[in-house]
C-alpha cells in the first residue's frame, strides 16, 4: 500500500474518546491514510472504529504501545510520512498535524515532537515541556522509519526509544509547539486509584527503555546495519 501521509492511532479502550480524534484526522488535506491498531481492548473502541474509513489492525491481547505502532508501520511500509497521533486526544485541529508534518519538508530533519501549550490543563503542559521525550505525538520521516530498530519490545517506553534512537543514529529533531491541545489523564478515564496505578506502570516501561535500550536494539535490531550496532 503506497500514501503520502499515513497516520498511526494506537488504541487500548478507548470508545468514548477515539471518535473525536478520528474525525479531525479524516478531514485532514494532509492525511491520505489512517491505521488504528486496537491493542487488545476490551470495550468498544474496535466497532467505534468500524465506522469510520481507516485500516484497523485488532488484537485480542493489549501488547503495548510499541508493538501498535511498530504494526502500524508495517502495515503501511512506504509512505512518505508517518504521524502517529494519540486516540485521546483533546482539541485536535489541522493546524496540529500541519505542525508535526510540515518540519518534514526539510530533508535534514528525521522526526518532529510535539509539546502541548496552553491546553486546558497545566500539569499536561508542564510534563510535556520538561519531559518531552514522552511526548506522543510525532511526526516521521520515511527514511528515518526505515532506520528504525523493532519497536515491538518497549511498550510505553516507545517515545523514550524513538528519541534516544535518533540521538544515537545522529539525526535532527525537532520540537513545534501545538497550542491548545491536551489529552485525557489516565486518572480521568480510570479514577485516581486505578489511573494512578496504570501511570506507574507506564513510568516503569519507560524507566527500562531509558536504561536499556542499547541492549534492547541489540536483540531487536530490525534491519539495522551490524556495522551500526556495534557502535551501541
Amino acid at each position: 500500500m503506497t500514501a503520502d501521509t499515513v497516520a498511526i492511532v494506537p488504541a487500548y479502550n478507548e470508545a468514548p474518546r477515539i471518535a473525536r480524534v478520528l474525525q479531525v484526522i479524516l478531514s485532514s488535506p494532509r492525511v491520505t491514510h489512517i491505521v488504528v491498531v486496537d491493542d487488545g481492548s476490551t470495550d468498544q473502541t474496535g466497532e467505534v472504529t468500524k465506522g469510520f474509513p481507516v485500516s484497523l489492525l485488532q488484537w485480542e491481547q493489549n501488547k503495548g504501545k510499541g508493538a501498535a505502532l511498530q504494526a502500524g508501520l508495517d502495515h503501511v511500509r512506504d509512505a512518505r510520512r508517518y504521524l502517529f497521533l494519540d486516540a485521546d486526544l483533546v482539541n485536535l485541529r489541522h493546524e496540529h498535524m500541519e505542525a508535526l508534518l510540515a518540519p518534514l519538508e526539510d530533508p535534514a530533519v528525521a522526526m518532529a515532537i510535539g509539546v502541548f501549550r496552553a491546553g486546558s490543563k497545566g500539569h499536561v503542559n508542564l510534563a510535556q515541556r520538561y519531559f518531552s521525550i514522552l511526548n506522543g505525538q510525532r511526526a516521521l520521516s520515511r527514511e528515518f522509519v526505515e532506520m528504525l530498530p523493532d519497536l515491538s519490545w518497549s511498550r510505553f517506553g516507545v517515545e523514550i526509544l524513538l528519541t534516544r534512537f535518533a540521538r544515537l543514529a545522529q539525526q535532527k529533531v525537532v520540537y513545534p509547539e501545538l497550542e491548545g491541545i491536551t489529552h485525557v489523564t489516565k486518572e480521568e478515564k480510570l479514577g485516581i486509584a486505578r489511573g494512578f496505578s496504570y501511570r506507574l506502570q507506564m513510568y516503569r516501561e519507560c524507566l527500562y527503555s531509558l536504561f536499556f535500550h542499547k541492549k534492547m536494539i541489540r536483540v531487536h535490531p530490525g534491519k539495522i546495519p551490524e556495522d551500526f550496532l556495534q557502535t551501541l
